[in-house]
């Protein structure tokens, strides 16, 4: 089903986190993200929908924030 990534935990400054998002058999699903996850232009990403597609979201931390950008439609 659709899904939210909640508040971040345990991060650390400078880290790097890289999460994969695949969608299932059937597709449409969609993800939500917390306010502490800031993308480019201020602009939450619209992730692929497509059965069984593949994206990746890139994160750096600062330490209360995750500043991250999506590579989408791995195939």
């Amino acid at each position: 089903g659709n899904r939210t990534l909640d508040t971040p935990s345990n991060m650390v400054a400078g880290f790097t986190y890289v999460l994969f998002v695949v969608q299932d058999g059937t597709g449409g699903r969609t993800l939500a993200y917390h306010a502490d996850y800031l993308f480019p232009g201020g602009v939450d990403p619209v992730l692929s929908t497509a059965a069984n597609a593949v994206d990746i979201l890139t994160f750096v931390s600062r330490g209360s924030k995750m500043y991250g950008v999506a590579q989408k439609g791995f195939a």
